[in-house]
């Protein structure tokens, strides 16, 4: 085989294309916050725009909004609060629910990283040539895994085949 093997699969290796996307997509734009100076991730926009929307947010809030697993919104957060992005704290009627502020140092960013986030918008409609038809495929895609996971529909096709 010569090549690109992710590429030649095609559809049996979506999974791993998405990745690899996400992932060169994710480490440019680390470099580019890096070259403009500041001390971010990009995933950390979102934290910052649904704790800007609702303070006092809750860690289950945050990962029902962006569709991550409570764990993982923990160990974002955790870094945010040491990069003094998000104070942290127990909820004053249930001391089980950790909450979430924004510092003084996250507002005093958060119109330049919005910038940011608006030019990052227009480079991805450029390149994808303002095809935004991808987007709505995304949605179909995230739509049909919910109702039923990969694996659980490729068990399906297995039991339909014997």
């Amino acid at each position: 085989m010569k090549g690109d093997i992710v590429e030649e699969l095609g559809y049996m290796a979506l999974g791993t294309r998405l990745k690899r996307i996400s992932d060169r997509m994710s480490h440019s734009s680390r470099m580019m916050y890096k070259t403009l100076g500041i001390d971010f991730e990009p995933n950390w926009y979102l934290v910052l725009s649904i704790i800007e929307k609702k303070p006092g947010v809750s860690v289950m809030e945050v990962a029902n909004s962006m569709g991550f697993a409570h764990q993982t919104i923990m160990v974002m957060t955790n870094k945010m609060v040491k990069k003094e992005y998000l104070k942290m704290s127990k909820d004053q009627i249930d001391k089980r629910k950790t909450i979430f502020h924004l510092t003084e140092k996250a507002i005093e960013i958060l119109p330049r990283i919005k910038q940011i986030c608006e030019a990052g918008r227009k480079v991805i409609l450029d390149v994808l040539n303002e095809d935004i038809i991808l987007m709505k495929h995304i949605r179909v895609l995230e739509q049909n895994l919910d109702e039923s996971s990969f694996g659980e529909r490729i068990i399906d096709k297995l039991n339909e085949e014997e």
